[in-house]
């Protein structure tokens, strides 16, 4: 289906290259937005990687991925976005991503409190990865792509998506080591 609007769309039928936008704006927006963690950064990204797209339509390869292409156009443009920026977020603009799993209805108010608190400890900690640890751990858990399909993306080797990724673990998984031993000491 993508390749067939796709294939109009190089053929000048911009009405063709609209429904592209439309059906993958939304999941375009939410990567820039987990980036960068602000709406307007997110929003002016991923209009600019649509732009791109359509720009190097010509360019497009018959049979490549046109999902896979424009998420790494928004990647590419929301790393260099964040090197230039050196962009910091502050606690005031972080909206809650989900990370607490769907059953914290059943969960007492403590459990609830714990599970928010260490989803509050797990965003800031992603907030410190570099760009490209981000980048592949974002991919992988919320856009639930293949090591491959990072790859693809991030245009690198599949064992630098693997390596990007258990580092990203590891600084999440020491931050919450960390911010447990911290609230152990508070409360002993």
């Amino acid at each position: 289906m993508d390749q067939e609007l796709v294939n109009k769309a190089q053929n000048g039928d911009s009405r063709a290259f609209e429904k592209l936008v439309e059906k993958y704006m939304k999941r375009i927006y939410y990567l820039a937005y987990r980036m960068t963690r602000n709406h307007d950064s997110a929003d002016e990204l991923a209009q600019e990687s649509f732009v791109k797209a359509y720009q190097a339509l010509g360019s497009f390869k018959p049979g490549y991925n046109f999902y896979t292409w424009i998420y790494r156009i928004c990647v590419n443009l929301s790393i260099n976005f964040l090197k230039k920026e050196r962009h910091t977020v502050s606690a005031d603009q972080l909206r809650e991503i989900d990370l607490l799993p769907e059953t914290t209805a059943g969960l007492d108010q403590l459990e609830r409190m714990i599970a928010s608190e260490q989803a509050s400890i797990v965003r800031k900690a992603l907030d410190t990865l570099p760009p490209d640890q981000r980048s592949a751990f974002i991919l992988k858990t919320y856009d639930n792509m293949s090591y491959d399909q990072i790859a693809e993306v991030m245009e690198c080797s599949m064992g630098t998506v693997m390596s990007r990724i258990f580092r990203a673990r590891q600084k999440l998984k020491n931050a919450l080591k960390a911010a447990e031993a911290e609230r152990d000491k508070s409360d002993g």
